[in-house]
């Protein structure tokens, strides 16, 4: 074989070495996308999201955190930490969520919430989650208290 061969055979095969890394990192690409897509969501979501993804989807979303004053079947009345109170209005799709999934018959008065809702042109907030007894601002745990039970895992995220 001539020299000139050699030479062409070397650069087919550097050109075939580079074709398949690219083949296999585009690959490897693809599989962790798809294997992200099919991880279970962590403690503190629901299948529609996190509280802190859903406040930043939309500007007309308030967080309310307080103590819940009153309740019926269709309001929360919540005390918020200056004094102030606010209405959360609840509706069918409203989702409630302890350290696992829940329902207004798990809301008891004296219990911290956390909503997350629009605002409506009254100042009450319509609330799409609410989160019963969450953790302490800043992802602390506090001890379970009379009527409060403890979450199972701190969670992480924006504290309101």
């Amino acid at each position: 074989m001539s020299k000139g061969g050699e030479n062409m055979n070397k650069n087919m095969m550097v050109v075939v070495a580079v074709v398949l890394i690219i083949v296999a990192a585009a690959g490897g690409f693809f599989a962790g996308l798809m294997y992200q897509k099919n991880q279970t969501p962590a403690l503190g979501t629901t299948s529609r999201g996190n509280f802190a993804a859903r406040a930043g989807q939309n500007a007309a979303f308030r967080p309310v955190r307080g103590q819940v004053l009153s309740m019926s079947d269709t309001t929360l009345t919540v005390k918020m930490s200056d004094g102030s109170t606010k209405i959360v209005v609840l509706s069918s799709s409203t989702a409630f969520m302890q350290s696992t999934k829940a329902a207004l018959t798990n809301v008891k008065t004296g219990d911290t919430v956390n909503v997350v809702g629009t605002v409506n042109s009254d100042g009450s907030v319509t609330a799409q989650d609410v989160q019963i007894n969450p953790p302490a601002q800043g992802g602390f745990v506090r001890p379970a208290g009379a009527g409060q039970q403890a979450p199972a895992q701190p969670t992480t995220g924006a504290g309101y």
